[in-house]
This record gives C-alpha cells, sequence and structure tokens, in this order.
C-alpha cells in the first residue's frame, strides 16, 4: 500500500472515530455511520461480503449511503462489528485507489479499534495468539482487523499471514506488514505454502495437530534463506474480517521480526 493513501485513510478515520483515552471498549461501529454518510442501516438477504454500500441521492452534492448488513449475522457481533467497521471503511478510501481493499481494512479497523485506547491495552497484551484473541474479544472485532491494527501501533515489526486449506494445500489468502516492511516474493497472495515453508516447518505440525506452535524458522525469500521468529495458530477461513465462522480451517502466521520495549 502507498504509505501517504495509509496517512490519509487513518487521519479521516480517527477524526471520525475519535474516543475518549479512559473509554472501555468495545465500540460499536455505527456510532460512526452518520458522520460516513450512512443515512440508514438495515438487514437484508445475503449481502455478498457481509455489508454493502448503497448510494441514494442527495441534493446537497455530498455521498449519502445506505447500508446493508447480511440478514444471517447476529447483531452486535465481531463479524457484524467487522461487516460494519468495513463498509465504513471503503466510504473513507479514495476512488480509484489501489489496493483499496487493504485501504478499507484500515480505516475498519480504526473504526472498531480506536488507536488511543487500543494502544493502551495492546501494549499490554502479550504478543501471542492467546494475546490476539483476548484484544480481539475485549474489541468485538474480527482477527484480521484487530491484527492490522496491533501492526500499525509499531509496538512490533513483522507481518501477520493466514494460509487457507485448499484442495492443492494451503493458499495465502491474505496479509498484512508494519509500514516499513516490504513482503518477500514467496509470501505473494494466492502462493502455496511450501513456496515459504520447508517440509518440516512449524507451519505444517501447527496444521496437522491443530495445536499452536512457535519458535525460529528457515524460510524461503526468494532471495536466499532468512530466519523468522513466528506464532503459528489455527483460525476459521474466512474470505473477509466479516464472514462468519462456519469456513473451513485457516492456518495464521505472526512474523515478529523486532517489538519495542
Amino acid at each position: 500500500m502507498v504509505a501517504s493513501l495509509v496517512a490519509q485513510v487513518q487521519r479521516r478515520a480517527r477524526t471520525l472515530a475519535r474516543v475518549q483515552l479512559t473509554a472501555r471498549p468495545p465500540f460499536p461501529p455505527e456510532r460512526c455511520a452518520e458522520r460516513c454518510g450512512v443515512v440508514a442501516i438495515r438487514r437484508a438477504g445475503a449481502a455478498g461480503s457481509g455489508a454493502r454500500l448503497e448510494a441514494v441521492p442527495s441534493e446537497a452534492g455530498h455521498a449519502r449511503w445506505t447500508l446493508t448488513v447480511d440478514a444471517a449475522i447476529p447483531p452486535h457481533t465481531p463479524q457484524w462489528n467487522g461487516a460494519v467497521a468495513l463498509a465504513l471503511g471503503r466510504a473513507l478510501v479514495p476512488s480509484g485507489a489501489s489496493a483499496a481493499a487493504d485501504l478499507a481494512e484500515v480505516g475498519a479497523a480504526e473504526i472498531l479499534l480506536p488507536m488511543r485506547p487500543f494502544r493502551s491495552a495492546a501494549a499490554r497484551t502479550d504478543l501471542t495468539m492467546d494475546g490476539l484473541r483476548d484484544l480481539a474479544v475485549r474489541f468485538s472485532a474480527p482477527i484480521r482487523l484487530t491484527l492490522r491494527q496491533w501492526l500499525l501501533t509499531g509496538t512490533w515489526r513483522g507481518y501477520a499471514l493466514l494460509w487457507q486449506e485448499e484442495a492443492g494445500g494451503p493458499v495465502l489468502r491474505w496479509r498484512a506488514g508494519s509500514a516499513a516492511e516490504r513482503f518477500p516474493k514467496s509470501a505473494a497472495i494466492g502462493a502455496p505454502a511450501d513456496r515459504l515453508f520447508l517440509p518440516e516447518s512449524r507451519f505444517y505440525l501447527t496444521l496437522r495437530t491443530g495445536r499452536p506452535h512457535h519458535g525460529v524458522e528457515e524460510v524461503r525469500t526468494g532471495a536466499g534463506p532468512a530466519w523468522w521468529f513466528t506464532r503459528f495458530g489455527i483460525v476459521r477461513a474466512g474470505a473477509d474480517p466479516s464472514a462468519q465462522s462456519g469456513g473451513g480451517r485457516a492456518v495464521l502466521a505472526l512474523v515478529i521480526l523486532d517489538r519495542s520495549p
């Protein structure tokens, strides 16, 4: 993602979503709906990616929207919150921007996990799979948005990588990284896991056993071997942070290159 666009979306989202540092989560995303131009929120049949925005006529020339949420998603759950926040995040992305889906997640993460209270909570949380789940539960947020905001705090440097089990083997379907980090070629979206991980990797041990594992991994980056401290865990697969929990398994890898004291 282009750093200037990330900063622009973050600024817009923070202006809309600002809360007191002492405020306690969760923070319902609907509080930002009106300021994003949403005039109504309704539940209807399948809404595709969890929720969608539909333009409504406006005499003032400003964008106005109806937000439709999949009726199958229970209200005020992490899935509901993720769907609503992601739809609002899309409204913050400049028209024609590249990496629009990632930028929408940046906006959604700020709406659902406002940086001021989130940074304070994250600083007191262990960087483990249990710590990640604790933060997600505390803010009633999907794992993906929680991870993206955690990376944006700058309290650790690295990657979050999600491989989904498919017929031909695990395939990378989502990724997020620290602002200064470039993804290796072997961690391209759609890449099979064996392009990055060796057969003896803890990645495959996690996949076989269903239990979390961690340690220093030798990985193939496309520029020679490298060694990453990585935490692996099993999560439910989903093409979207608003997806419901009925999907198949996926392996989440937290690659920790450095952590601030």
